[in-house]
């Protein structure tokens, strides 16, 4: 054969062979926005995996595509009703093989470390089609998932390649981890305020004077008592007095319970007027009541309460009655009376 035409023969089958190799190296594209993400990335857990991916060919009739998980991923349980294919926000139809004609299922095989997806006889997902592969609990289009893939039982970094017929191919790499989440801890300090506001709520005040106390009308004094806290069960608070109202020479009768205090009438008692959602306890609850020398619930909050200091809706007025008849002796009288407070944490 003359030198030349040789020449010419092996520089045109070159030519041939390597446009032949380029053609099938676009062909075989790489994917994009290739990604995955696990319920749970640690070591040996049941994890659902989402897996992302942006075709760059065809998956037409009877191609495949295939998704491997590297060794130690554990693939023993799931089928195709473990498994959900989305291209382009629209479910198609899986079955464990492949359908024939438009619309029928892609057949889904799982066998070793390889999930393999077989287009049917006739539909094509076109290149550029964002593609979804839910594995696991997450995948709910046709059956819901009730299987997963179990992670390696070693903290490493592992693969998962994507391969087939179809020519498009990628790899990815995911960490799976002794832990993967971080126990937080914070503490709130228990808080608790009382105080004895005047009637307007302007200022402090532990005194309540009755004044004058004559036959001819009722004497009234009157303070609040602001309580806040955020403990979870609220507040309780609680009163007790050290004896009766009195003097050196006698008392001035406590009213009976369901009595009011009334003009001629000797008779001491109080009132509450308690705050938003502020609750009176026990025989509080009427009108007057008398005060207790043994201590008694008074008011009480079953719930985190927050007292705003001049808001008198959050707060509870003490009404201190008095009234007497031409028989009560005369004298100064006086009445200690204690509040406690307690907070249910």
């Amino acid at each position: 054969m003359d030198k030349k035409i040789a020449s010419s023969l092996i520089f045109f089958l070159l030519l041939l062979f390597l446009t032949y190799l380029l053609f099938h190296i676009v062909n075989a594209g790489l994917v994009s926005n290739f990604s995955d993400q696990l319920s749970t990335q640690v070591i040996a857990s049941a994890a659902n995996h989402t897996i992302m991916l942006k075709t760059s060919s065809d998956f037409g009739p009877n191609q495949t595509l295939e998704l491997y998980f590297e060794q130690d991923f554990d693939l023993s349980l799931i089928d195709y009703t473990d498994i959900d294919f989305i291209a382009n926000d629209a479910d198609l139809n899986l079955g464990s093989s492949p359908g024939t004609g438009s619309g029928s299922n892609l057949g889904v095989t799982v066998s070793g470390q390889t999930i393999t997806f077989t287009q049917n006889d006739t539909d094509t997902v076109a290149a550029g089609f964002n593609l979804t592969i839910a594995i696991g609990l997450n995948a709910d289009y046709q059956t819901q998932g009730d299987k997963q893939i179990y992670n390696p039982t070693l903290a490493n970094t592992y693969i998962i390649s994507l391969s087939g017929s179809f020519g498009d191919m990628g790899t990815i790499s995911v960490a799976i981890l002794n832990s993967d989440s971080v126990v937080l801890t914070g503490s709130v300090v228990p808080e608790l305020s009382f105080a004895l506001r005047n009637t307007a709520d302007t200022d402090y005040s532990n005194t309540c004077s009755l004044g004058t106390i004559a036959s001819f009308g009722i004497s009234e004094c009157s303070y609040r008592l602001a309580a806040e806290t955020n403990a979870n069960g609220g507040w309780q608070i609680y009163i007790k007095a050290d004896g009766n109202f009195r003097n050196n020479q006698g008392f001035i009768a406590n009213i009976t319970e369901s009595t009011e205090v009334t003009e001629g009438q000797e008779g001491y008692g109080m009132a509450i007027s308690a705050g938003n959602n502020i609750i009176e306890a026990g025989d509080f609850n009427t009108d007057d009541t008398p005060i207790p020398s043994q201590e008694t619930l008074l008011l009480k909050t079953n719930s985190v309460y927050n007292y705003i200091q001049g808001e008198t809706s959050t707060s509870s007025l003490i009404i201190h009655k008095a009234a007497v008849s031409a028989l009560t002796k005369a004298g100064i009288y006086n009445q200690q009376i204690t509040y406690s407070i307690i907070a249910n944490y």
